[in-house]
């Protein structure tokens, strides 16, 4: 056997003439290639998904805008000096008596590299299949760390392995909630999800003897699958009563989606006098977040009378607040008006009307037509803050006319923080008389 080995090395046999059972370098498992690596760092690459790129060092780009990485300078920048190069990933390996103790992932241009053993171009199937048989039985940061490369790999097929790494309560927290999050963002690229890999996901969720942490990145997951294959079960899981927290978790990922199945299951339970307090404040503020429509704010004034906690009131006023319009502004002022409204909501009232966009013009009206000193505050802080002519006329105009002493410390303090030349004129008669 050496005899045949040292005829091949000298020339003397042809490649093919090498005994069965002799497996070429590069038809080796990717293990068993790294195991069996000289001591020291070892590194492979292999393609990547479309979309990926990099500068080979500092930087990846996962997706349009997303990044991962370090810059010197702005993104923009660092991309017109390094421009983001498609693949390949490397990976770098780093070890210790041979055993993995850090995983680097870099994509783009492969530099020339010392000290390292190259493993060269690998099937993207195999790499991923690799890293995550390792990050399914690495401790700490390793199990993390390959995860993200193998899910860069180009038609690689990982969400199962994923789902397997989640659901094994041996691994470290990180490990796990890292699988999660990737499953979620990696199903992407199928063309429907399976039913048994959403199954795997809420029995993570539901399992009330697991990490809490690890169960919220699972009902998070349940979020961020594609095609909305994950709202049934969000639906399910914020509709029961065994568990608030999970209640109150369902709603929130649903908070985040735009599938029509969340909004209208958001619609309907701000109607609901069943719900947990806390459950029933998210579905309030969720209606008023990026997916948020005036037929939304509409529903949310409508069921204001109804809301009996200070929480799920405040849940409101920052939703209305967010859609803003004219609508919600004249209702927000309205309700700041309303003499029967406890002071504090009234101030409430007020803020989510400037936060919503309230002329200044009818600021001034409010304030000529309140008596309460603790509104009339607010509003002096609300012209302090908005720069606008009117504003400070109103503010001057406090300094001189109002009765009240707070209310009037107030205005004057607001025109001593102002560059605007009328205030500081406004606080020297002040001083002269």
């Amino acid at each position: 056997m050496k005899r045949v080995a040292l005829a091949v090395l000298l020339g003397a046999v042809p490649l093919g003439a090498v005994p069965l059972g002799t497996v070429p370098l590069g038809a080796q498992p990717l293990a068993a290639r790294v195991d069996a690596a000289a001591p020291g760092a070892v590194q492979f690459n292999f393609a990547a998904r479309p979309g990926v790129c990099g500068n080979g060092r500092s930087y990846i780009q996962t997706s349009p805008g997303s990044f991962n990485g370090t810059f010197t300078t702005s993104i923009d920048e660092t991309l017109r000096i390094e421009p983001c190069t498609p693949g390949p990933v490397r990976v770098l390996l780093d070890r210790a008596d041979r055993q993995v103790i850090a995983v680097q992932t870099y994509v783009g241009p492969v530099p020339e590299t010392v000290g390292v053993t190259d493993l060269g171009a690998v099937p993207a199937q195999q790499a991923a299949d690799y890293l995550l048989g390792l990050a399914a039985k690495a401790d700490g940061r390793v199990g993390r760390d390959a995860i993200f490369p193998a899910t860069l790999a180009d038609s690689a097929t990982t969400i199962e392995p994923l789902i397997a790494i989640a659901r094994n309560t041996a691994l470290p927290r990180d490990t796990r909630t890292r699988a999660l999050s990737s499953a979620g963002r990696g199903g992407e690229r199928l063309a429907t999800i399976p039913p048994r890999v959403v199954d795997a996901i809420v029995a993570v969720a539901r399992d009330e003897s697991d990490n809490i942490e690890v169960r919220r990145s699972a009902v998070r997951a349940l979020g961020g699958l594609p095609h909305g294959a994950g709202v049934p079960a969000l639906v399910t899981l914020a509709g029961q009563n065994a568990s608030a927290w999970l209640a109150k978790e369902g709603m929130s990922a649903l908070a985040g989606s735009g599938d029509p199945r969340a909004r209208e299951y958001l619609r309907a339970a701000v109607r609901r006098d069943d719900l947990t307090d806390e459950a029933l404040a998210v579905a309030v503020r969720a209606l008023g977040q990026q997916y948020a429509t005036p037929a939304d704010a509409a529903l949310l004034r409508s069921v204001y009378p109804k809301l009996r906690s200070e929480r799920t009131r405040d849940a409101a006023f920052a939703a209305i607040a967010e859609v803003g319009g004219a609508d919600n502004v004249r209702w927000l002022l309205d309700l700041a008006r309303n003499e029967s409204e406890l002071s504090a909501q009234r101030r409430k009232a007020l803020e989510a009307a400037v936060r919503a966009g309230a002329p200044v013009g009818d600021l001034v009206k409010l304030y000529d037509a309140v008596s309460d000193n603790g509104l009339k505050e607010s509003l002096v802080s609300a012209f302090a803050r908005s720069g606008e002519r009117p504003a400070m006329d109103k503010l001057i105009a406090i300094v001189t006319g109002e009765t009240n002493v707070n209310v009037r410390r107030r205005a004057i303090s607001a025109l001593a923080n102002s560059d605007d030349p009328r205030a500081k004129e406004a606080l020297k008669d002040i001083v002269v008389r």
